[in-house]
């Protein structure tokens, strides 16, 4: 296109010729179109705009419409704070397993791999038509122990008596949880036997179930006193009863598949581990190896980020662990349950409940802050101490009934609140004819038939439960 040349210098100016009334009228209607687009493509903009906004902020899916979405409570960071109760110190464990273990697993640490944290695959968000809760209670370890099994062989070992000043406690709650200690069922021609390998008639699981216990973790350093086909065994015994469990795996698809168990519209997910199995995977000639590979839930070996990732992958919305872990006889946690008891804060487990020390040892809560600055609690209890035995060394012949409430949030998240405990102790009027008390009952004056030695002990034993947990949660009536 040619350039029209300018004007010489100097020259007057161009003038304008004065616009006709058509054209004046042409040119108004040409820029009141130009505005009606204008105004319709902003208008375009602004809907996309708000639409855009509606989609990123609507509440998601609730998790009865959606079971894979991810989980609402996610990776903690790598941190674990001071303990409250007992001086207990997670903020930097040493990276060691307790001296004196007797567990052959441990000599491989070749063989613990880790694994990425799970990434966070959805945003906690309200559920409609209401918040939800879960009262839970948990005891440590339930065992039937040899004396046990000869004051209970002429009922046909029917062990409901065991249970007879306990149960309303046991039964007082949406849901409660033990740690079964030892196979249950007879294997082969074996008799039934107390320690160093347990195994118990079932009908310890019927007591258990008719006294309020709904679940078990069957992850513990007697998982194999039967071997393999004993912890088959167990595990057939615990379904037939109605139980619902955690912990010990028949064939490598029940291994991977994920506990979740939904307790009053709440999806809580379950993970269970052992650090030991008492070196009977070593020492057994011809034990299967789906023992060692999928059967037992070696905490050294396992996969903790992962296990936990797949319960949120499969709709769990809290996540509670059970480690067997650390030593036995003592009332303060080691170097290795502090170290795991950061591993699976990290992972993600929002409630630790661990079981193996016999005694009672000291718990706290938490509060930690996601990667995307989001918040949530981390309780743990270190050990629960002994529900059931004939143990009568100091600080073995008690435990604790546990108590907490899961609660959902108004943002969708979910907290771990209203913790307390009810002192338990093993009273035998004769031997081995255990029964579990609570003990602040009995504090004035025990049970018809307990003698003056005994009623001392009970009281003495709620002092020392007391002092290792301290002050910073109720003890509980019943």
């Amino acid at each position: 296109m040619q350039q029209r040349p300018n004007p010489p210098r100097g020259s007057a100016p161009r003038q304008r010729r004065p616009m006709t009334p058509r054209e004046y009228e042409m040119l108004r209607r040409q820029r009141r179109q130009q505005n009606i687009k204008y105004l319709a493509m902003l208008g375009a903009f602004a809907v996309v705009l708000i639409v855009a906004v509606v989609l990123i902020l609507r509440p998601k899916p609730s998790r009865d419409a959606a079971v894979q979405t991810a989980a609402v409570v996610t990776a903690a960071p790598q941190a674990v704070a001071t303990a409250q109760p007992g001086g207990v110190n997670l903020e930097d464990p040493r990276d060691a397993d307790d001296a004196g273990s007797t567990d052959s697993i441990d000599a491989e640490p070749t063989a613990a791999v880790e694994t990425p944290l799970p990434t966070v695959t959805a945003v906690p968000t309200p559920r409609p038509g209401g918040l939800r809760s879960v009262r839970m209670r948990v005891v440590g370890d339930v065992m039937v122990c040899e004396s046990q099994l000869k004051a209970y062989k002429a009922s046909g070992y029917d062990f409901h008596p065991e249970f007879d000043y306990i149960k309303d406690a046991l039964s007082n709650a949406d849901y409660t949880m033990a740690n079964m200690e030892g196979t249950v069922g007879k294997y082969n021609k074996s008799p039934y036997s107390g320690y160093p390998q347990f195994n118990c008639p079932e009908t310890i699981l019927t007591a258990l179930r008719d006294s309020g216990v709904d679940f078990l973790t069957l992850a513990n350093n007697h998982m194999l006193d039967r071997f393999f086909d004993g912890l088959k065994n167990t595990v057939t015994w615990v379904e037939k009863a109605g139980l619902d469990f955690v912990g010990a795996y028949r064939t490598k698809k029940e291994r991977a598949t994920p506990k979740v168990y939904e307790v009053n519209g709440i999806k809580i997910g379950f993970v269970a581990y052992t650090h030991s199995t008492n070196s009977i995977e070593r020492l057994a000639k011809g034990l299967d190896p789906g023992a060692t590979e999928y059967g037992v839930p070696y905490i050294q070996k396992a996969d903790i980020a992962g296990d936990i990732k797949r319960l949120r992958e499969a709709g769990a919305e809290v996540v509670i662990a059970f480690p067997h872990w650390g030593e036995e006889y003592v009332r303060e946690p080691g170097a290795s349950q502090m170290k795991y008891a950061k591993k699976l804060a990290a992972a993600g487990a929002d409630i630790i409940l661990g079981s193996h020390s016999h005694m009672v040892q000291p718990m706290m809560s938490k509060t930690f802050t996601d990667a995307d600055g989001r918040t949530r609690e981390c309780f743990v209890i270190f050990s629960l101490g002994n529900f059931l035995s004939d143990h009568v060394l100091q600080y073995t012949d008690c435990g604790i009934i546990l108590e907490f409430t899961i609660s959902e949030n108004s943002d969708g998240t979910f907290s771990c609140g209203d913790i307390g405990y009810i002192p338990t102790y093993c009273w035998q009027p004769t031997e081995g004819d255990v029964r579990v008390l609570p003990s602040g009952k009995y504090l004035k004056e025990g049970p018809v038939g307990m003698t003056e030695e005994a009623h001392d002990r009970l009281v003495q034993s709620y002092q020392e439960i007391t002092d290792v947990i301290g002050g910073d949660y109720p003890v509980l009536q019943g």
